[in-house]
Order: C-alpha cells, then sequence, then structure tokens
C-alpha cells in the first residue's frame, strides 16, 4: 500500500505499566519489569542489554548463528 506522502507519528515508547498491561506479554518479562521498575533505570536498561546477549549467543550456540 502507497504511503501517498502521509506520514504517521511514530508509536509512543514502551513503559512498563504498558507491558504489564500487555496480555501478549509473558509472565516472565512481566516478572522482571515489576521487579525492575524500581531500580536506576540506566543500571537495569545495561543489564537487559547484557541478558540479552548472552541469551542471542545461546541461539546462535543452539541454531548455528541463525539469529
Amino acid at each position: 500500500m502507497a504511503d501517498h506522502g502521509i506520514r504517521r507519528p511514530p508509536p509512543p515508547p514502551p513503559t512498563v505499566a504498558g507491558l504489564l498491561a500487555d496480555p501478549a506479554a509473558s509472565f516472565a518479562i512481566k516478572d522482571v519489569a515489576r521487579r525492575w521498575a524500581a531500580r536506576d533505570c540506566v543500571d537495569a536498561a545495561t543489564d537487559a542489554r547484557v541478558l540479552c546477549q548472552v541469551f542471542e549467543a545461546a541461539v546462535d550456540r543452539t541454531f548455528g548463528g541463525a539469529s
């Protein structure tokens, strides 16, 4: 579908409240979001990036670098 020059505003950034209200979000991620919501947001974001790298590497090892 052509956009005909119409630009839509970007969606709002995600929030903890939005994640907790999302029925599609897993219980595991909701649990982490609840516990980490009170933490310093920079520390939580840094830790989340490290976890993402760890599990992406595990996926690569499991599936031969397919991620």
